[in-house]
């Protein structure tokens, strides 16, 4: 997995301690990317709309952003129900997954 990600982001760092409380932190690679409010990264835009960190391309090459989102997934590789109860699901991943983070419809 790669996660795209800047040292001072907290939600970075958010996603790291779920990565290293299941044990996957050794399956990521962290590749630094600069974000700017007034230039776009023109590396990460066509993979993620919303040009933020952190940014996480899955082994099968899935994007997902937001780190609530990320940090699910991250759960959800290691089986589940220790940071995200398994209540708050549906369909596997909470409602709040990519949806939630770019804001479209569920039709």
């Amino acid at each position: 997995m790669k996660l795209r990600h800047a040292t001072a982001s907290p939600f970075v760092r958010k996603v790291m301690v779920v990565a290293h409380e299941h044990g996957l932190a050794d399956r990521v690679e962290l590749v630094p990317t600069t974000v700017s409010p007034v230039q776009a990264n023109e590396s990460l835009a066509p993979e993620n709309p919303l040009m933020k960190v952190p940014s996480l391309t899955t082994d099968d090459g899935q994007v997902l952003f937001d780190s609530p989102v990320i940090c699910e997934y991250l759960d959800s590789l290691a089986g589940g129900g220790k940071l995200f109860p398994a209540s708050a699901r549906r369909g596997g991943m909470r409602y709040a997954s990519r949806r939630w983070a770019t804001a479209s419809s569920t039709r």
